[in-house]
């Protein structure tokens, strides 16, 4: 039994550095719901109707890998009153986000408007943010106007192990002993076979 013991506790200690180094973080979600008042001032009281805003991020993301955040926003009804889009922005200290800057969609009654922002912390002490939404209203000139409608902090745990260099040797030590403690258990198998397969010619003698 002592056999076993080593190989198999090898084998137990780089599967889980390898769940470590690959395990996908799980996703934050904040809901939004305001009055659609705020796009549709002249809007029918008999006819409640919402602007839902859905904010999706990583609890954590490696250092020097990548991340995505999800903002999504929907109204409940068609009424858009002079409501011409959406415009957001993803501000984080220490990350490269791409697209950078103001990104603006076209609001469409009855869709979902989707934004999408891809993350790539570089500095270990980074993660903290805030997301910015706008409407944009037209006012009557050829201009648009926009109005701040969320302005919302949030957070993401950067996980710094050596940076991407740290992480690739984690994922290398790992593999390396899946692969001998698998080599290990398989020669102790032989060995406990060759074994018995001895002891059964010696007592067939």
């Amino acid at each position: 039994m002592s056999r076993w013991l080593f190989p198999i506790g090898l084998l137990i200690l780089s599967l889980a550095v390898l769940l470590i180094s690959f395990m996908p973080a799980p996703y934050m979600r904040n809901q939004f719901d305001f009055d659609a008042s705020i796009i549709h001032r002249e809007r029918s009281a008999q006819t409640p109707q919402f602007v839902h805003i859905q904010f999706s991020y990583p609890r954590w993301v490696r250092l020097d890998e990548s991340g995505s955040v999800l903002v999504k926003i929907g109204l409940d009804g068609t009424e858009m009153g002079d409501l011409q889009g959406w415009q957001a922005r993803l501000e984080m200290n220490g990350v490269v986000i791409s697209p950078h800057g103001e990104s603006r969609q076209k609001a469409i009654a009855g869709k979902e408007t989707v934004f999408r922002w891809n993350i790539r912390p570089y500095k270990s002490n980074a993660g903290r943010g805030t997301l910015w939404i706008y409407q944009v209203r037209e006012n009557g000139a050829n201009h648009d106007i926009t109005n701040l409608i969320l302005a919302h902090p949030f957070e993401i745990q950067i996980w710094n192990w050596m940076g991407a260099a740290g992480w690739t040797l984690l994922r290398l030590l790992g593999g390396a002993g899946v692969l001998v403690s698998v080599i290990w258990l398989g020669g102790v198998q032989a060995g406990k076979s060759a074994r018995q397969k001895t002891n059964h010619a010696a007592t067939s003698h």
